[in-house]
């Protein structure tokens, strides 16, 4: 018997008012049979489950039923203490903070003598300058998200232009060192990620709108690949920008054979991917694909041609 579905399960119980059998073995993998032994195994630990017959019947926990906080641990509540702690930092939120004091209430109340250390992980993607600006920004969008209302924005894109347009934000996103907005485009009539960063102005409108159940959508968590096509790329490394190499790929991309260094990654194929590896000077040299090398060739000698 598999503990971690056990617990999956007796949380799902806890979560809904009642739960199928046939629901569960289908989300899981396992057969009705196996799911109700598990449902055994909670009885016996001392779990109060009662079965209701019918249409609407399933699996529930009587309402009055609650976990003692200590079922998790001093390190697990920290943990879980450090990482909301690192998100209000970068993304105020009110519920979030509400949940820290508690959290910190009940470990101090189940915990005697229990201090909460100053937290161990930071999330900081703003920018090197105006951060304050920067959080202030993320906070106006994550307000608009709360309350669904639409959000006004003037967006710079990759070509350097600017356009005012209105947005309905759903899901506030952070990849790769870099905080992402997914929302609705009512410019584009499409849902977009709009880079944070990109965002010069947000001002949230009176208009409330009608979110959609996005669970139901895929949501596109490789949003580059569907802009740019994306290549199979390798790089001849200097040993001087390895470490720099590593932050961007990531060191299981980066391969060392005695003094040949060579990176390999499938990346989006467009400008960004030529500025990046020109910014590594000679220090960075394409293998393959041809084409990419051609235009850094042709980069390279537009820029010698501006200084000659």
């Amino acid at each position: 018997m598999k503990f971690e579905l056990l617990i999956n399960i007796l949380f799902e119980l806890l979560a809904k008012k009642t739960v199928k059998a046939e629901e569960l073995a289908n989300k899981h993998g396992v057969s009705v049979r196996t799911i109700y032994r598990y449902f055994e195994t909670l009885e016996g630990a001392g779990i109060p489950i009662y079965t209701t017959r019918g249409r609407n019947g399933g699996i529930s926990v009587i309402d009055s039923f609650r976990l003692s906080s200590t079922f998790m641990t001093r390190a697990e509540f920290q943990q879980t203490i450090d990482t909301l702690s690192a998100i209000t930092a970068s993304v105020p939120n009110k519920t979030l903070e509400s949940a820290i004091l508690k959290l910190k209430s009940t470990i101090k109340n189940e915990y005697t003598g229990f201090e909460v250390k100053s937290g161990s992980l930071i999330i900081d993607a703003g920018p090197w300058g105006d951060t304050v600006g920067y959080k202030r920004k993320l906070a106006i969008i994550e307000q608009s998200l709360e309350k669904s209302l639409q959000l006004e924005i003037a967006y710079h894109d990759r070509n350097g232009s600017v356009t005012e347009r209105v947005i309905e934000p759903y899901i506030i996103l952070f990849k790769q060192g870099i905080w992402y907005v997914f929302a609705y485009c009512t410019l584009r009539k499409e849902f977009r990620f709009f880079k944070t960063g990109r965002i010069e102005k947000a001002n949230i409108l009176a208009t409330v709108f009608k979110k959609v159940d996005i669970s139901k959508m895929e949501l596109p968590l490789d949003f580059w690949h569907n802009a740019y096509t994306a290549i199979n790329v390798e790089l001849e490394v200097n040993k001087a920008v390895v470490s720099d190499v590593e932050e961007w790929l990531g060191v299981e991309n980066v391969f060392i054979d005695g003094d040949k260094i060579t990176a390999k990654a499938k990346l989006p194929d467009d400008n960004g991917l030529v500025s990046k590896i020109m910014s590594f000077g000679s220090n960075v040299k394409v293998i393959s694909p041809k084409a990419l090398k051609d235009k850094v060739k042709k980069n390279s000698l537009e820029i010698i041609k501006n200084y000659s």
